[in-house]
């Protein structure tokens, strides 16, 4: 269901998580503790990622009809403003690795992916389908592949490392996040408003989740390309079924109101992921010998995230960042409905 404003608050509550959950993986040391282990095993690994990936390529999806509704749109024009935005991102994702935080940078891979999908922003859902089922695999054999590669290709401040990291092994392969992202550009290419979508991907999603993940069991969980696959599968199912659920019960008034923060959050994920990484920087340049992970610090970067955003929301509205980026793209027009789709809108 969407809100006044035309935003999807269960498309901006699943963001929140996604963008929470990475705060799990950058901030959070794991303990013998059982809200520790069940907190982990929530938030941490595949999970929030995938989900910002798929919940991301909704987004770009709709953000793609948004522009397509203007009286000036046309082919070029929409894809110069997606290639603007994918510039900007990868521009802000550079900056950002220049200082230390413990954050693997996700932003620059995220512009990256807009600029992938340029051409690709009207191809029919079927060759983007099979463009997933194609990319995942061929990413996961390269990813597993290039540790017999040669040393040399890893010397620092060569030539090759940043685009390997982008492509091959770093926290964000290209080419697996394509089959994320397509999955997603497709799912926003229908009517998400509608109850029955909402349930088909619940139902879907959690098809595809159990299955994986009885296969990964029958593999034992051994470090394997199967295993792979089915892990990066089961990640799919669940944010799949996790987006069609949380459309589902944010048509309730009494669980918008309650999830309103973690909503609040998913409308300025570019703002908070940001912000959250200067504020690990700066910690970490005040004080280099700190632990890199501190439950404290976890808890004042996931409670201050919620109080920031909501304030700010019921205040003025949109992100700072957001703001800016829209400004930037051109895509800040009085002409253009907003549907709750700021593609960055989503980061691990």
């Amino acid at each position: 269901m969407a809100d006044r404003s035309g935003r999807l608050a269960g498309l901006d509550i699943a963001r929140g998580i996604a963008v929470l959950g990475m705060f799990v993986a950058h901030a959070w040391p794991s303990s013998d503790t059982a809200f520790s282990h069940i907190l982990v095993g929530l938030a941490n690994g595949e999970r929030p990622r995938t989900l910002f990936a798929v919940v991301g390529g909704i987004s770009l999806a709709l953000f793609v009809r948004s522009l397509a509704r203007r009286t000036d749109a046309d082919a070029v024009r929409i894809r110069r403003t997606v290639a603007v935005r994918g510039v900007a991102l990868v521009a802000l994702g550079l900056f950002l690795q220049t200082m230390y935080s413990g954050v693997s940078i996700v932003l620059d891979t995220w512009g990256l992916l807009f600029l992938f999908f340029v051409p690709l922003l009207r191809v029919p859902s079927r060759w983007l389908i099979g463009l997933a089922a194609v990319a995942l695999p061929v990413g996961v054999a390269l990813e597993r592949s290039s540790d017999t590669w040669s040393p040399l290709l890893r010397l620092p401040n060569t030539l090759f490392v940043q685009p390997l990291d982008w492509f091959v092994w770093g926290s964000y392969p290209l080419l697996i996040w394509v089959s994320f992202l397509g999955v997603g550009y497709v799912l926003g290419r229908l009517d998400i408003t509608a109850r029955r979508t909402q349930l088909w991907m619940l139902g879907s999603g959690l098809v595809v989740a159990v299955a994986a993940q009885l296969a990964l069991k029958a593999l034992f969980g051994a470090p394997s390309f199967a295993a792979e696959i089915s892990a990066h599968l089961s990640a799919i199912g669940v944010a799949v079924a996790l987006v069609g659920g949380l459309c589902l019960i944010s048509a309730s008034k009494v669980v918008s109101i309650i999830l309103y923060p973690l909503g609040s959050v998913g409308m300025m994920p570019l703002t908070i992921y940001t912000g959250h990484v200067l504020i690990l920087a700066l910690r970490y340049a005040l004080d280099p010998t700190q632990p890199v992970k501190d439950q404290t610090v976890w808890i004042l970067l996931t409670l201050g995230s919620l109080v920031f955003a909501t304030l700010w929301r019921l205040l003025l509205g949109q992100g700072p960042l957001e703001r800016a980026l829209r400004a930037l793209d051109g895509s800040r027009q009085k002409n253009v409905r907003p549907t709750g789709i700021e593609p960055m809108t989503s980061t691990v």
